[in-house]
């Protein structure tokens, strides 16, 4: 009995703001649309959740000690598009480090999200 999904939640002040950003400059689709929540796909079987910080279980923090962190096939593409909607970029494409390449930015209140581009993957296809 494994699981077959999962969803990253993240707690904003500002979930409208949160919402346009998955939306519109990641591009992720939304699934599920409730009043104080939503949760987009990433791919089969992995969603990021953003919920109202004055509605949801947790309260927003200035610290956001949590990453959300996608395996991509192109990073250079991803870097590309998401330079051009405006996403502020933390970490430029760096050369690769330990068979990986790797660049960063940040949502609108903070949370890091990271790119990662496997030259040679640790384990599986």
């Amino acid at each position: 009995m494994n699981p077959y999904g999962s969803i990253t939640f993240f707690y904003y002040n500002d979930l409208k703001k949160a919402n346009e950003f998955y939306q519109n400059k990641l591009q992720f689709t939304k699934v599920i649309d409730v009043d104080f929540a939503q949760v987009y796909k990433i791919c089969e079987g992995v969603h990021v959740g953003l919920v109202d910080g004055q509605r949801g279980s947790i309260r927003p923090s200035i610290d956001k000690p949590v990453m959300l962190s996608l395996f991509v096939q192109d990073l250079n593409e991803w870097y590309k598009r998401i330079k051009e909607k405006g996403v502020e970029i933390s970490k430029p494409v760096e050369p690769p480090y330990l068979k990986i390449r790797v660049s960063m930015f940040k949502d609108p209140e903070g949370y890091i999200i990271e790119l990662l581009e496997w030259i040679m993957k640790p384990y599986g296809k």
